[in-house]
């Protein structure tokens, strides 16, 4: 590890250190400053814990103790005749009571004095002397400071200029309510529900809480149109979703191994790989854009997807088929077909998932629940040759398939429309001819929920993929390397129960669907809790081999008689079969779309600073409530590991991301600081406000056995979010 590494990683570490105890600080210095304006005695200022009196030093200032404890779990101020544990508080009210000096009269502080407790009882300098609004404002000053400081944050950030993700549409998933809303690759979101949508993020804050309807403004083609969508959360998710995902830009994304992926790079040419590799020189700052594709100059991402569509894999081309980019530094490099993994087997279709509205299938009597037999030309009666073929259906491959299919008819000027067989839920079968629309989304599977299905927007259907072998491939046109060269092949209606990736790095942390074994990661629950097209249009796809290993799947399967066996199988590249199946990416990696947000001056950095922090404010409330009423999972939270991890990933992102976390994280912490749970600011506050309607304190007691609740409470909260932090309990 050289010294700039070092040096990197030890000033993140700082900003964390500083960042999560400058959260910790203002709050508590909020108290302390309001509390000593009251003339409040301030017995001890303490930054982190000193449990059993262990800390790391101490100074005394006034009569104030300042210190740093041992244990950094936050920070406390300690003033006389106030107490959060709830052990100690009638403890800390008979020494407020002890101390009191008589020195003065009873304050008339106002109409409830009288019936209140007197002052008198307590020291002068005591928080239990103070009136209800004095105390209220001491208990309220931390939550506003918070809030202060997330404004500065934030405002600080704007100063800088915030670079975010932009809000434009780089795909939607299949069968998700993005994609039966018609979104688009490419639609730039204007507004969401007539507010301005300035960055991605806004889309996704809108998002949450889930389960409404909201309206998006959409610029496609020059041309602006509203479009409903409703987030939708389906069994095993976390949170509500429409299936949207981010924009890529035309820019190579920045990595130490060049903007290929490492794992793709096998498909390269040995000139254009050094050429990608060579713009990516440490000291080469500047940014490369892609600027055309085999001649044809590209502006925007949608562009060059188009152009690498019609390029995908044309019928009559060979396996290799270049495709040649242009760079905005004067270079020009290769894209080779990139082919996908694949063992020698397929899957059984499942019954249809979703239909388009709108889409010649709906109209045509499609349904959810029936089920696609066969597809005229693609896989099925035909091979793509023309030559007969298996009466089966890929149904993984059948998007990519279906897309080559619509790129040769508009090359040719053929009609768009294509045959299909369909078996109706009543068991009938129908033979329709579908008219296609005209695609432009990435034939690929987005990796976004473990139970998406798979889908082709040009037919306007998705479908499930059953966890059932339907058939074997015809042989490779070679062998993958090293791998046996006589194989038993798992028997058509085999079930598959359990799945093995062996020779591979483990790609999850503790999952309720996957355990860690010695060569890889076994996954249970298929078909359940993660679907076959997540684990081989994505894992697949993306698991690293071990280094001089080769990649292999073992497949558990139960026959139709309940017998169980056990079968390895070899991972192919699909370019060593017939039936063709590429990544459409090429494997070049692109920085996403990113819109600058930059303060004109010190006010309007404010005013940005404001909103941001409103905003973030009403994600913890709203957060907080779809957990309540179930629409997010108590698994989606995280605690203070998970917090630490984060703020140390986005220190790395520069200074303006990390100042908008830190707005983030001090806007939620005052909103939790402010529930009306005791030891809490919002249980004192709920006390001192019963206090000031009853005109008397409440019962001693009452204090004591809600606030030992609400500890219990806390505590079992941090447990949780820890044993999720750590992977005790799986989040799926």
């Amino acid at each position: 590890m050289d010294f700039n590494t070092v040096w990197t990683i030890t000033i993140n570490v700082l900003l964390v250190i500083i960042g999560f105890n400058a959260l910790v600080i203002v709050h508590e210095f909020g108290h302390f400053a309001v509390a000593r304006l009251c003339g409040v005695r301030c017995e001890k200022f303490y930054i982190w814990f000193d449990f059993w009196g262990l800390k790391f030093f101490k100074f005394k200032w006034g009569n104030t103790e300042y210190g740093l404890g041992l244990f950094p779990l936050g920070g406390y101020v300690k003033m006389l005749g106030q107490e959060d544990d709830p052990g100690k508080i009638r403890e800390e009210i008979e020494r407020a009571k002890a101390q009191e000096q008589g020195s003065e009269p009873p304050q008339q502080d106002s109409a409830i004095s009288a019936a209140s407790r007197s002052s008198s009882l307590f020291a002068p300098d005591s928080y239990l002397s103070k009136s209800v609004p004095q105390r209220l404002a001491i208990i309220v000053a931390g939550v506003a400071m918070n809030f202060i400081f997330a404004v500065i944050c934030a405002a600080g950030a704007f100063m800088i200029g915030v670079k975010e993700t932009a809000p434009v549409i780089g795909s939607t998933v299949a069968g998700s309510p993005a994609w039966q809303a018609g979104l688009q690759t490419g639609d730039r979101v204007l507004e969401l529900d007539g507010s301005p949508a300035r960055t991605y993020r806004d889309i996704q804050m809108k998002m949450i809480g889930g389960n409404r309807s909201v309206t998006l403004t959409v610029k496609r083609n020059e041309e602006e149109k509203e479009i409903a969508v409703s987030p939708r959360k389906r069994e095993g998710e976390l949170a509500p979703m429409i299936g949207i995902l981010s924009c890529p830009s035309l820019e190579l994304l920045k990595l130490k191994t060049g903007p290929v992926d490492p794992q793709q790079e096998r498909f390269y040419d040995a000139e254009s790989l050094k050429k990608l590799k060579a713009n990516f020189r440490a000291e080469n700052l500047s940014p490369v854009f892609v600027t055309k594709i085999k001649g044809t100059p590209v502006g925007t991402f949608a562009e060059y997807q188009d152009v690498l569509l019609k390029n995908l894999d044309e019928p009559q081309g060979e396996y290799d088929d270049p495709v040649t980019v242009s760079f905005s530094d004067g270079t020009e490099a290769v894209l080779p077909l990139v082919p996908m993994r694949q063992i020698p087997v397929f899957f059984r279709m499942g019954p249809i998932a979703a239909v388009m509205p709108g889409s010649d299938a709906e109209k045509k009597g499609i349904e959810p629940g029936d089920t696609l037999l066969a597809v005229d030309g693609i896989g099925a009666v035909l091979k793509e040759d023309g030559s007969s073929g298996p009466d089966r259906i890929d149904p993984l491959r059948l998007p990519q398939t279906i897309l080559r299919r619509v790129n040769y008819q508009l090359m040719h000027n053929l009609p768009l429309s294509l045959f299909v067989d369909i078996r109706k839920k009543d068991g009938s079968r129908q033979h329709l001819e579908i008219e296609l629309t005209p695609d432009r989304s990435l034939p690929g599977f987005s990796g976004t929920s473990m139970r998406d299905t798979v889908g082709s927007t040009a037919l306007g259907l998705t479908w499930e993929v059953e966890p059932v072998i339907d058939g074997h491939l015809p042989p490779p046109k070679y062998k993958a390397e090293d791998a046996p060269a006589n194989i038993t092949l798992p028997e058509t209606g085999d079930k598959v129960t359990g799945i093995e990736f062996l020779n591979c790095e483990p790609f999850f942390n503790k999952m309720s669907f996957c355990e860690k074994t010695e060569t890889g990661f076994f996954l249970h629950g298929i078909g359940e809790k993660i679907g076959i097209p997540y684990i081989f249009t994505f894992l697949l796809q993306e698991v690293k081999p071990k280094e001089g290993k080769t990649l292999a799947v073992r497949l558990n399967l139960e026959s139709a008689d309940g017998k169980t066996k056990v079968l390895d199988l070899p991972v192919h590249y699909a370019a060593e079969y017939p039936n063709r199946w590429y990544r459409p990416d090429r494997g070049l990696l692109l920085q996403t779309q990113k819109t600058v947000v930059t303060a004109k001056n010190i006010g309007d950095a404010l005013w940005l600073g404001t909103e941001r922090m409103i905003s973030d404010s009403f994600v913890i409330y709203r957060s907080l409530q779809a957990l309540t009423t179930g629409t997010v999972s108590a698994k989606a939270m995280s605690g203070p590991v998970g917090i630490v991890w984060l703020l140390y990933y986005i220190t790395s992102q520069g200074m303006s991301e990390y100042l908008l976390l830190l707005c983030l994280i001090g806007a939620n912490l005052a909103v939790i600081n402010i529930l009306p749970i005791p030891p809490l600011d919002g249980g004192h506050v709920i006390f001192l406000l019963y206090e000031g309607l009853f005109r008397r304190a409440p019962n001693e007691w009452v204090q004591v056995i809600l606030s030992y609740i609400g500890l219990f409470l806390i505590l079992l909260l941090m447990v949780w979010t820890l044993s999720l932090d750590l992977a005790c309990i799986p989040r799926w």
